[in-house]
């Protein structure tokens, strides 16, 4: 009996001291604070501004990719924007679309919609202003661009005005 008794009481303490209480655990929402795009009216932060030096020999070619989240009100699903903006050299601190020293492309994840899970957009009239960090450093580059959706090769579809700004930082 008192060994029955021993074996309760000890599954009690280490059952106690085994059950600690902690903070729920949230899961954080990645925000970089490196800028910020304008679109349908509304602005939205960027998660993530990154580059690539697509081309070795010219260390001022440069492909940006930026990422952000614009989920509406009520939608449970993920809706992000990927927009690459790519240019020959950043030594031309002012370039206008459509060139073909930029590249362009806005591309709309909706795993809400049913219809239309996956949209792609390109400028075809903008303007792109480069602040270079020729040394390394912060880097800024913001834009003003009108969007038309394609479709295969063709675009189609209203103008859609796009706009933003973000900061990355060049090594």
């Amino acid at each position: 009996m008192k060994r029955v008794l021993f074996l309760g009481l000890l599954t009690i303490i280490i059952g106690a001291l085994g059950c600690a209480k902690n903070e729920e655990f949230v899961n954080p929402v990645y925000m970089c604070e490196c800028g910020s795009v304008s679109w349908q009216g509304t602005a939205y932060p960027l998660q993530l501004a990154e580059y690539v030096q697509p081309d070795e020999d010219n260390f001022l070619s440069r492909r940006y990719y930026l990422t952000a989240d614009i989920r509406l009100e009520g939608q449970t699903q993920p809706h992000t924007l990927a927009i690459t903006l790519g240019t020959d050299s950043v030594d031309q601190v002012v370039q206008f679309i459509p060139a073909d020293t930029v590249f362009n492309l806005v591309e709309e994840i909706d795993q809400n919609s049913q219809l239309l899970p996956y949209r792609t957009y390109v400028c075809t009239n903008g303007v792109v202003n480069f602040n270079p960090a020729f040394l390394g450093g912060r880097e800024s580059v913001a834009f003003e661009m009108i969007l038309r959706e394609t479709i295969g090769t063709d675009t189609v579809g209203f103008d859609i005005p796009f706009s933003g700004s973000f900061n990355v930082t060049i090594q």
